[in-house]
């Protein structure tokens, strides 16, 4: 059955593709290009655990490999391995406020950043591990955490399916 969740997350994903071919390479600082598609993959995997932890994110991550012109399966490994990081922190550690959400989010981000850059670094895309660090991952680090921080509460707005809170109820009669 088709769920309005589902619908928001294919359309997010969409979105997410279209606006990584399109507009991320037009907005880099630098070096730094956003990478739409890892923060869109790991706020999902952190408000939707069970549904989207390993097969969205290595499918967009084989799409941004081909769109970007990188090492084909870097990203898709990196982003899968990250997902899978943030959503494993995030049901560990026991508390549902959105600063250890934002807290998972900047580790799953900082994963993929470490292990893309090491990809990069094994198939010659940076010459060596200071010029992957400097111009490479921190830089894009840097700009997906700010994305992070936008993205990650409207998806705990839009896709989140906990249930109000018995004072949150009371408040609103």
């Amino acid at each position: 059955m088709i769920t309005a969740e589902r619908i928001i997350i294919t359309v997010g994903a969409v979105v997410a593709v279209l606006l990584q071919a399109l507009v991320a390479p037009h907005i880099a600082v630098g070096y730094g290009i956003p990478n739409i598609i890892a923060v869109f993959c790991i706020a999902v995997s952190i408000v939707q655990p069970n549904m989207y932890k390993y097969i969205m994110p290595f499918v967009l991550g084989l799409l941004y490999d081909l769109v970007s012109g990188g090492p084909v399966g870097a990203m898709a490994f990196s982003l899968t391995a990250a997902t899978a990081l943030a959503c494993w922190f995030h049901q560990h550690s026991s508390n549902d406020t959105v600063f250890m959400g934002l807290v998972a989010m900047a580790l799953g981000l900082l994963c993929q950043e470490v292990v893309y850059s090491a990809f990069a670094l094994m198939f010659g895309y940076a010459s060596n591990l200071l010029q992957a660090f400097m111009y490479r991952m921190l830089p894009c680090l840097l700009y997906n955490l700010v994305l992070g921080l936008i993205a990650y509460p409207l998806a705990e707005r839009f896709l989140s399916t906990k249930a109000p809170l018995r004072s949150e109820i009371t408040q609103l009669h």
